[in-house]
This record gives structure tokens, C-alpha cells and sequence, in this order.
């Protein structure tokens, strides 16, 4: 998945190494990500991914440096998805990088996974991710009170969710606003037409050979079979009838 700023990509072993590290006890990613805050091994975010308990992605920037890591995992009904992650060196905060990533995330959970809805929940001393959800469509579902804990005291929490309508909505306008804004397809639309096209043609064609076709065929085979045996029959008991009167028999019209 690859945007302006940053690209997605399944992580390589490296990869975990930098996630126990970043969302570990008291590193600042894992605060502004409201993280559990647990003694996490590379061992276990990999067991994580494998088993189908996270679906992560590293963050790579231009320079193909692994800047952060964002994931996912299914929740409730089919369809339904919680989002997750950061950027782990500070200094590279408010550059852009986690608002793309996350952007990219919900593209591919909505536009190839079929989401029909994604929630994230984040700590309301949270400035900067703050900044980012409440500008990008996104409505705020509920209120956790005194749901996190950091410096002494508990803090409130908010859900943050966006529906499949909501997101498609999203993209029209930013289609009409933003002439560069192109949702990214796997396949062109071009490709899927011109697939389409081979399709009808070899349907239409007079080698196309199809499943209701060869049904069709086959009845009708079977009906003329069961003509001629019809004609045999009918030819048959006039030669008889013809021979327990004593005069020849019509000839038959079939071969």
C-alpha cells in the first residue's frame, strides 16, 4: 500500500524487534498509542501476526527507513475492525507519516477487505491523534470515563467510529475537491473492463463454451434420440400391421 509520504508493508523480522521496543513500558509511542503498556518480545508480536490475533503493517517512509507500525483485527459482526498504532520515534511526529498511515489502513480495510465499519479508541490526552480524527470524517461514538492511567491520575478515553457509507461518502467529495485524489484499485478499471469484454466474446463466440450451453445441447440431443426411436417404433408397428394384413407396408419418411 503506498501513499506520498509512506508505504505499508507485511514486517520483516527486524520489523517486530523495533515493535517491542516502541510500544514497550514507558516508551512514548506506546503512551500516545493508550497501549496496555506490557513487557512485549519481538517473539510475541510475531506470534501475534501469525496467528491471525493482529494484522500488522511497518510504516516505511521514502527513505525506506521502518518509521512506525499501524494494524488491525477483526471485532463483533463480519465486517467489523479495530484500528491501531503509531509512529515510534517522537521525532518524527506530526510529519504526516501516522495520518497517512492510517489512511492507507482504512482504504485497504474498507475499499478490499469489505469493512463495513472500523473503531479506534484513543486517550483524550492525546493532542495530535485528536487533530487527525476529528478532521477526517470520523464520529465520536462514546466516552470512557477514567479509562486510561498516566503521570498519577486516570484519564478519559473516546471511540472513534466511521461506517462503510460514511467512508464511500468521504472519497466522492474528496474526488470532487481534489482532482490528483485517486482511491487506489488492485486492478485498473481498465483491465476488469477489457476482461469483461473477453468474456462476452468468447460467450457469443461458436467455440464459447459455457455450463447452461452444454445443458442445452445435451437436452436436445437427448430429444432427437428420442425422436428417432419414436420414428423406429412408428416405422416397426406398420410393417407389422402391414404384415398381419397382407399388404405392403408405407415407407417410412426417416432413413
Amino acid at each position: 500500500m503506498q501513499g506520498k509520504l509512506v508505504r505499508l508493508e507485511r514486517p520483516a523480522d527486524q520489523d517486530y524487534e523495533l515493535m517491542a521496543q516502541w510500544f514497550g513500558p514507558d516508551s512514548a509511542a506506546a503512551v500516545m498509542a493508550a497501549t496496555e503498556g506490557d513487557v512485549v518480545t519481538a517473539e510475541d508480536f510475531r506470534k501475534l501476526d501469525h496467528t491471525g490475533g493482529l494484522r500488522q503493517f511497518a510504516v516505511r517512509d521514502g527513505e525506506d527507513r521502518t518509521v512506525g507500525a499501524v494494524h488491525y483485527k477483526a471485532q463483533g459482526p463480519v465486517g467489523g475492525y479495530v484500528l491501531g498504532g503509531a509512529i515510534g520515534d517522537p521525532e518524527l511526529w506530526r510529519r504526516g507519516f501516522g495520518a497517512e498511515a492510517f489512511d492507507l489502513l482504512i482504504d485497504h480495510l474498507f475499499h478490499a477487505r469489505n469493512a463495513h465499519r472500523v473503531t479506534f479508541t484513543t486517550a483524550l490526552y492525546n493532542k495530535n491523534v485528536m487533530r487527525l480524527v476529528t478532521g477526517v470524517g470520523f464520529t465520536l461514538e462514546g466516552i470512557l470515563r477514567e479509562y486510561f492511567y498516566l503521570d498519577g491520575r486516570h484519564h478519559d478515553g473516546a471511540v472513534w467510529g466511521l461506517l462503510r457509507h460514511e467512508y464511500y461518502a468521504a472519497v466522492e467529495e474528496l474526488k470532487r475537491t481534489d482532482p490528483t485524489f485517486v482511491l487506489p484499485d488492485t486492478i485498473p478499471e481498465a483491465d476488469k473492463a477489457e476482461a469483461r469484454r473477453l468474456l462476452a466474446e468468447y460467450i457469443t463466440s461458436p467455440n464459447g463454451k459455457t455450463s447452461a450451453g452444454l445443458l442445452l445441447a445435451s437436452v436436445a440431443a437427448a430429444d432427437g434420440a428420442g425422436a428417432s426411436v419414436a420414428a423406429a417404433d412408428a416405422a416397426g408397428a406398420s410393417v407389422a400391421v402391414a404384415d398381419a394384413a397382407g399388404q405392403p407396408a408405407e415407407p417410412s419418411a426417416q432413413p
